[in-house]
């Protein structure tokens, strides 16, 4: 094995350079187009010897010695050999080359010095022995040339053929021609030199082939790896990777490419209802189900053609084709609202079976140029319309809603004014005991007045506030101007006041309220917080957290809006609230018996869970009566009192103030009717504020 090892690295197999090693297989490879060469040089000059010396001994055993290489390798010469067989790839064959080069070598050595040791013998020489050394050596030369490339070929036939010849003229020729001797080690000399350095040169410009292929490989294989890492890029950035959809660029790519195609159609946007608390109920992978379903369920619902596309979170956009739209339009409203139908029905989980729903808001693209980006603006505001309204079918972006989110932008730059803040004031709407007609507490309630725009509704700017993320600054700006009036009142009631969903789901909202309590030395235990269950929506353990911090500081904090949702039982369980609002669409179903009877349960169970309870919108004098009938404690109303500004609060403050709390106590019913009607009157005349959106 030793051996064979040695061997390999002398025809280069093996070797520490790898490029060497390679050069060599390419050269031990290119035998194939130059040992025909080779074996002419050998067989040409051994036949011109051969025709006079053919009794010779030597021309005999050369003779055979031919005839048994030329046998040998014909079928190596003539015939193909596939790549796995190569001598490239062969080291055996490779050691066959090597192998033969040097037995033919030594024969032919063996066969001109035979002859002309031979010829010089004799007195009479049939041919001078100087003939045969020079058309010996002029055949080693010429083999040595056609094997030049093969650095061992070319050694083997030095040292084995030529060198001996050598030896032979200095011996025989040298005393008798000391120049002509010089001449031939010189030449000698040369053509190895030549050889080696042939080889060398070679070599280099192997290495350099080499390493051009090498970088162009490389450069091959990078262009790839690019070309690959755009197409994924491509995809990535126009698929969602979780639905297979669209993604949003993508989908206002298609949309326009169809528009350029002449196409119209309609754009709708769709938002998912009750996905929020499905999320939150059985974890996000079960909300990633949803989100996969839907947007099957979209692409079954619709025609081929329809480009539908996840615009992010849980919204979805849909684009149904048309040749002419406005003729179209219900069959493409219809297609849509056949969509919410399939998104409506259950859906199944691994571990439960829930619904969906969603909205719809859409607009039609038609026309020269039209703006996909406005148009997506515009399906979006409808979607606002819709989900607000409740609608189960596609609301269409009309005039209407375009004025309507004219406005809601400019509310939006009238918040982001510094002077927005000294524009919102507060109005404080009394709530009273149902029980004894006590003035209880006021809850503050935000008003605004704006220049230009009129009276703006808080359920329009607190949203947008929310929004745009000015809700922290505005909550804590408007409860240090409740706080600074409610110092003032010099009586025990208390001040109500309300956080917004997001802004009590803020990190620091509590701590915020609670530094801003400390450095006004404001009473916790005047100061009541409401919240709705929204709020917990919005992010539960943050709320509660907060909920927590306000309550350790001696706040209390009330459920407002209780009976508006669905999970308000799991919040009054989890949360300790201190009282709770009933909401006023439960007051007004229980005008019949079947809501009467509903809200007299939810009272019980307030009253079960020892907590106190606020009967909200108490319109008239049977609203009343029936709260108290069933147990509320408190109530709150336009017809027990509307929301007044600071003089108008202040006086109704003095009022009861004034009165004998004994004489309150032992009222008859209709003796404080009496005496609220009183209270209304005397405040009707004070600067109260308008109904939209108070209590």
């Amino acid at each position: 094995m030793d051996l064979l090892r040695h061997i390999d690295r002398m025809i280069g197999f093996e070797s520490d350079n790898p490029v060497a090693a390679k050069f060599s297989r390419e050269r031990i490879k290119s035998v194939r187009s130059t040992i025909g060469v080779y074996y002419l040089a050998i067989i040409a000059p051994f036949l011109g010897i051969a025709t006079v010396t053919w009794n010779h001994t030597s021309t005999r055993i050369v003779a055979g010695v031919l005839i048994a290489a030329v046998v040998l390798r014909f079928r190596h010469w003539v015939m193909p050999v596939s790549d796995e067989q190569s001598e490239a790839l062969n080291p055996v064959a490779a050691r066959m080359t090597g192998f033969m080069v040097t037995l033919l070598s030594c024969a032919q050595s063996y066969f001109y010095l035979s002859l002309a040791l031979r010829s010089n013998g004799l007195p009479r020489p049939d041919m001078e022995w100087l003939q045969i050394l020079s058309l010996g050596l002029l055949a080693a030369l010429t083999q040595g040339a056609a094997l030049t490339g093969i650095i061992f070929a070319s050694r083997v036939i030095f040292f084995a053929f030529v060198l001996p010849l050598v030896l032979a003229v200095l011996y025989l020729f040298g005393s008798a021609n000391p120049p002509a001797s010089a001449s031939v080690v010189i030449l000698t000399a040369v053509s190895l030199f030549l050889a080696e350095n042939s080889h060398r040169i070679q070599l280099r410009l192997f290495k350099a082939q080499y390493d051009a292929d090498a970088a162009l490989t490389r450069m091959e294989r990078t262009n790839l790896e690019l070309i690959e890492a755009r197409r994924g890029a491509q995809h990535q950035a126009e698929t969602d990777s979780l639905t297979g959809l669209r993604s949003r660029l993508a989908f206002i790519h298609d949309i326009e490419a169809k528009l350029d195609g002449g196409q119209c159609g309609l754009l709708a946007v769709i938002d998912l209802n009750r996905f929020k608390p499905i999320n939150d109920l059985y974890g996000h992978y079960a909300g990633d189900v949803v989100l996969r379903q839907v947007a099957r369920r979209l692409q079954r619902a619709t025609p081929a053609g329809t480009v539908v596309g996840r615009l992010g979170g849980d919204e979805f956009g849909v684009f149904i084709g048309g040749s002419s739209c406005l003729e179209e339009l219900p069959d493409l409203l219809g297609t849509c609202d056949r969509a919410l139908v399939q998104l409506r029905k259950p859906m199944r989980l691994s571990n439960a079976l829930v619904t969906v729903g969603g909205s719809a808001g859409a607009c039609v693209l038609d026309g020269d140029a039209p703006d996909v980006g406005q148009a997506l603006r515009d399906a979006d505001a409808a979607l606002y319309v819709a989900k607000r309204e409740g609608l189960l079918t596609t609301k269409l972006f009309d005039r209407e809603i375009r004025e309507e989110h004219q406005r809601i932008h400019a509310i939006e730059a009238a918040l982001m004014e510094a002077a927005s803040i000294d524009q919102i004031s507060l109005a404080y709407q009394p709530i009273f005991n149902l029980r004894t007609g006590e003035l209880s507490s006021f809850e503050a309630l935000a008003r605004w007045d704006h220049p230009e725009l009129g009276h703006i509704s808080p359920a329009q700017f607190i949203p947008i506030a929310e929004r745009l993320g000015t809700i922290r600054g505005l909550t804590l700006a408007l409860l240090e101007k409740a706080l600074d009036f409610a110092s003032g009142w010099g009586t025990p009631h208390r001040l109500s006041f309300n956080l917004s969903a997001v802004h009590i789901c803020s990190a620091d909202a509590a701590q915020e309220i609670v530094d801003l309590l400390k450095r006004k030395g404001f009473p916790t235990a005047m100061l009541q917080f409401e919240i709705t269950e929204t709020a917990m929506l919005v992010d539960f353990d943050a709320a509660r957290r907060n909920v927590d911090l306000l309550r350790e500081s001696g706040c209390r904090i009330a459920l407002d809006d209780f009976g508006a949702g669905f999970a308000s039982l799991v919040y009054l369980r989890e949360i300790p609230f201190d009282k709770v609002k009933i909401d006023g669409s439960l007051i007004k179903r229980a005008r019949g018996q079947q809501g009467r009877d509903m809200l007299r349960g939810v009272i019980k169970m307030i009253a079960a869970m020892k907590l106190e309870s606020v009967a909200e919108y108490i319109a008239t004098i049977d609203d009343r009566d029936m709260a108290r009938e069933l147990g509320a404690e408190y109530g709150q109303g336009f017809h027990l009192g509307r929301p007044l500004d600071e003089e108008a609060t202040l006086e109704l403050l003095s009022r009861h103030r004034d009165e004998p709390i004994a004489n309150i106590h032992t009222l008859t019913n209709w003796e404080l009717a009496q005496h609220e009607a009183r209270i209304l009157d005397a405040t009707d005349g004070a600067r109260s504020f308008p109904r939209n959106g108070s209590r």
